[in-house]
């Protein structure tokens, strides 16, 4: 019989790959255990803006980075940063207006970064109450949330307007009831949230007069937290990875990541289909950001009698966390 040396090598190829298995994996031997994960906790505004936290967690990217995560809703960005204030989360999602209000007052709070945009708020107005342009908003009652994005985008449309804030009736609600504020007639017309704006609209039907209040100039949905000791920034490192991972999958997925939104926060699929080619979800942490900060410092601060020129932006960010996840998504003019 003639001799096989390929049959040879193979056995010598097999050989060589077993010996370090059995030698190496001796029977019983456990694996390193894992390490557990990292809590954090969250506080969120659910909204389309800030999306990318419920399609991470749906997609089990916060498991993949080593870190469990509790989400507690809120009705608007400024409750969420008063839950962190009050030690009950440890990074919320807020408005970069909402975010200048609250930090002018508590000096630690830190922005970590910029996960969406958006330019879906709107101005709900009864018809019946005789409102059908904007000057006919003179002398009526008009609703807004104090310290939200519904009170800066109220006070520039009326400047935009010309319509001066002393000729309107302006009524501070709480932000989880400006729908039902305008649709029980409590007020004449909201500035409100997009989501409250689209269950007011619809609940009034005909009867609803609109404006777009933002001019089309978006807002930033930002993450913000105390300021954290040196060297504990690791849960937040992996929040960012978690987040830009939730990012590919809802560019490359639009629809899925409506879906996503629609069953983990109960926001209205007609909702999202409207709004969301006006509102954009990333991570960054760019310039614009300093400017948006810069402009709600001023505008607070001018409402309040302070002085707008006593604010250090710069002072108030904090890049740390998304530097270690992905420097390059960081734009600032340094």
């Amino acid at each position: 019989m003639r001799n096989r040396p390929h049959h040879t090598t193979l056995r010598t190829l097999l050989l060589l790959i077993a010996i370090p298995i059995l030698h190496g994996c001796p029977s019983g031997e456990k694996r390193p255990p894992q390490s557990p994960p990292i809590k954090l906790s969250l506080a969120v505004h659910p909204a389309p803006y800030s999306g990318l936290i419920a399609i991470a967690h749906d997609q089990g990217h916060f498991k993949a980075a080593g870190l469990a995560v509790s989400m507690d809703p809120y009705p608007s960005g400024r409750d969420a940063m008063e839950a962190v204030l009050r030690g009950q989360a440890q990074a919320a999602t807020v408005s970069d207006a909402s975010f200048a209000v609250k930090a002018l007052g508590e000096p630690s709070l830190r922005v970590l970064a910029s996960i969406g945009s958006t330019t879906v708020s709107q101005i709900v107005a009864r018809k019946d109450r005789g409102i059908r342009t904007p000057s006919d908003l003179k002398g009526k009652r008009v609703g807004f949330s104090a310290g939200t994005t519904t009170d800066y985008f109220l006070y520039a449309f009326l400047i935009m307007e010309n319509i001066a804030p002393a000729e309107i009736m302006a009524v501070n609600i709480p932000a989880a009831r400006q729908a039902e504020a305008v649709v029980s007639g409590e007020v004449d017309a909201v500035c409100a949230f997009a989501r409250d704006a689209f269950t007011a609209r619809k609940r009034l039907g005909a009867n609803a007069t609109l404006w777009d209040p933002q001019n089309n100039l978006a807002y930033h949905c930002l993450l913000a937290a105390r300021q954290a000791p040196a060297g504990a920034s690791e849960p937040l490192r992996r929040l960012m990875e978690a987040l830009i991972e939730a990012e590919t999958f809802a560019v490359a997925n639009e629809a899925g990541a409506q879906a996503i939104l629609a069953r983990h926060w109960g926001l209205d699929p007609a909702f999202l289909r409207e709004t969301w080619p006006g509102t954009r979800i990333s991570v960054s942490f760019g310039q614009s950001i300093v400017i948006s900060l810069d402009n709600f410092f001023q505008w607070h601060l001018r409402k309040t009698g302070g002085n707008p020129n006593s604010v250090d932006v710069l002072a108030f960010l904090d890049t740390g966390a998304l530097e270690a996840a992905a420097p390059q998504l960081i734009t600032l003019f340094r």
